[in-house]
């Protein structure tokens, strides 16, 4: 670790201490807490199995717990959680999305302040400042390809370089690419940036949802370069033997964030603190790692370590983006989505 990410890290810690309701409290007292809460019901966006393992590690190591998990979308385990907040009916401990979602209850006010010991690891950027989220794992964005169309010599290594007139018609983007839209230009200059995604849109793009289909669209040859594809999923079908694999880009490369959080009304506090300690822990880092997820954790490296190893990686904040959501969709929406 860098003189300048410890001397961060020590900064966080003081903060949090000064914050003193972020401050971690007595282990001792949230144990004897959480068994006498004796349950905990997790909010999640994870696939069921991954929430399962988690669940059941956890129990094993809590024997006192039992645990209930609501899953769904990101979308929908907000929505159903604002609904109950509204009506005064209080169901969620943990409540695990990603960063878009969790950044919303921040700013509306229903999620609690809770800095764990495990997230001084963490780099700027992968935590609040105010304790009231912390990274959970880490998906960067990187350009996919098919390995049996786009030759070694043309593989782009810059979102610029898929301006080039022979990619025309054979590149695909996500319908709502947002977090990338924003943030790229944030990194390219808003103007510049603008310019670069109007020439971008003139490409004759093919629209799509979601970014497993965009992986699959590459691989089967329906399309050459998907726009934005998540590595750990290229890395995963590489396996299985698929023409496709990612590009790494030298300059920085945007990650976007999946976060966890109490909810200030969390009915097992106690337990939703021990939950969250438990999933930015090493134990709990590895088992994101054994499910071929990026932890956010620096200490515990991803599989394959390649997925982040010698990347510039650059956390996609919310701070800003979220503020300027309304914008930022009808801008992506205006150049990209236009008369679809």
């Amino acid at each position: 670790m860098t003189r300048k990410m410890l001397s961060l890290s020590f900064l966080y810690l003081l903060i949090c201490v000064a914050l003193g309701q972020a401050a971690t409290p007595d282990r001792d007292k949230v144990i004897e807490g959480a068994k006498r809460e004796g349950r905990l019901v997790l909010y999640t966006g994870m696939e069921t199995d991954e929430a399962t393992v988690f669940t059941k590690e956890f129990t094993r190591k809590y024997p006192f717990v039992k645990t209930e998990i609501f899953r769904s979308s990101g979308e929908r385990v907000q929505q159903r959680f604002l609904v109950e907040y509204r009506a005064n009916q209080h169901a969620a401990d943990v409540f695990q999305t990603s960063i878009v979602q969790v950044y919303q209850l921040k700013n509306a006010g229903t999620l609690a302040r809770y800095v764990s010991e495990e997230a001084a690891v963490l780099g700027e950027g992968f935590k609040d400042p105010q304790g009231h989220w912390s990274a959970f794992y880490q998906i960067p964005y990187v350009i996919g390809y098919n390995t049996k169309m786009v030759a070694a010599k043309d593989v782009p290594a810059s979102y610029e370089d898929l301006l080039h007139p022979r990619w025309k018609g054979l590149i695909s983007l996500e319908t709502e690419e947002y977090q990338w839209f924003y943030h790229t230009l944030q990194l390219m200059g808003r103007d510049k940036g603008l310019d670069s995604m109007r020439k971008f849109a003139a490409q004759n793009l093919q629209m799509r949802k979601g970014h497993t289909l965009l992986a699959q669209l590459v691989a089967a040859g329906e399309s050459a370069i998907a726009t934005v594809v998540y590595s750990n999923r290229v890395e995963r079908m590489k396996a299985t033997g698929a023409p496709i694999e990612w590009v790494r880009f030298k300059g920085p490369t945007i990650t976007a964030i999946n976060a966890i959080s109490i909810p200030d009304k969390a009915p097992h506090p106690n337990t939703a603190r021990l939950f969250v300690d438990f999933t930015l822990s090493k134990e709990g880092q590895n088992i994101l790692r054994s499910h071929r997820r990026v932890p956010a954790r620096p200490d515990v490296l991803p599989d394959p370590p390649s997925l982040t190893r010698g990347l510039n990686l650059y956390p996609a904040r919310p701070e800003g983006m979220i503020e300027n959501y309304n914008d930022t969709v009808a801008r992506f929406d205006e150049i990209f989505n236009k008369g679809k």
